[in-house]
């Protein structure tokens, strides 16, 4: 496994892969990994010849400087684990050398989201598909690896690399889970034992969701009214957002005719979380 720093480095290595009829894996990290990182990477084993994992953190990528600044960093801790996962490069750009002090060119999907996401959570995701569509073409990758948990963020990636004719498929792998049924999140690093132990309150209103369109219920209304009833039962848990949604446009939806990405957003204690999951209405 190699670590590589420089993004000229990295793009020599992966058009050589390239010329060669290679086909190259990237799965895009923030750094501090956990199992869902890991479940990525072995989809990606299986389905690519190079296996590219990055670890970049930009402040573009945050709703808050705070949030920036706190963000679990351990660097050898990573590289030690992904050592164990059969990794051919880690991928570890500076900042400066991603977002140079001129730098001025964002890139955003429009008018896509907008209705669901709100200004501030558009303000994060150009952040997240500047980043990513930099990562694509310093990578080159057949594939790019992402997690159901961020649903929203792969639909909006999905609809900027069909815009853009890049060629690089989206493979979106379920999600991970502990015991409880909380996804693995680096964010979950700032849960206090009492927190860790609301939080999975977050996948049971994800179900209790679910539950209802499984049960018959097409009224989203109805669905979101399920939703937070289970939300509401966790004193430490507030909830930000809920969001049913066409999962192809992020249209919000009033009834669900077929299936939908189901999104929710809840504070548990000062701490932000996230997840998703897709449904489908059961066939009559």
């Amino acid at each position: 496994m190699d670590i590589v720093n420089r993004v000229s480095r990295m793009a020599s290595i992966c058009t050589k892969a390239l010329n060669q009829e290679m086909k190259v894996g990237l799965v895009p990290t923030l750094g501090a990994m956990h199992p869902g990182h890991l479940g990525l990477i072995q989809t990606a084993r299986k389905m690519s010849d190079v296996v590219v994992v990055s670890i970049f953190l930009s402040r573009h990528q945050f709703l808050t400087e705070e949030e920036y600044r706190t963000y679990p960093r351990d660097i050898t801790k990573d590289v030690d684990l992904l050592r164990t996962e059969n990794v051919d490069y880690v991928f570890t750009p500076p900042e400066e050398d991603m977002y140079p002090p001129d730098f001025s060119t964002f890139v955003q999907v429009e008018n896509f989201g907008k209705k669901v996401l709100g200004t501030q959570q558009s303000a994060y995701m150009r952040g997240t598909t500047t980043t990513t569509l930099k990562m694509l073409h310093i990578v080159k990758p057949a594939f790019i690896f992402l997690g159901q948990k961020d649903g929203l963020q792969g639909s909006i990636l999905r609809k900027m690399i069909r815009d853009l004719n890049i060629p690089t498929e989206i493979v979106v792998s379920p999600v991970v889970r502990d015991a409880s049924g909380l996804a693995y999140a680096a964010r979950n690093y700032f849960l206090a034992p009492e927190q860790k132990r609301a939080a999975p309150v977050i996948f049971r209103s994800l179900k209790a969701a679910e539950n209802a369109v499984l049960a018959g219920e097409t009224q989203v209304k109805k669905i979101l009214k399920e939703l937070t009833k289970e939300m509401e039962k966790e004193p430490l848990a507030k909830l930000e957002f809920a969001i049913v949604a066409d999962p192809d446009n992020l249209e919000p939806l009033t009834r669900i005719d077929k299936r939908a990405l189901i999104a929710v957003g809840a504070m548990i204690g000062g701490t932000s979380l996230n997840d998703s999951i897709l449904v489908e209405v059961p066939e009559k």
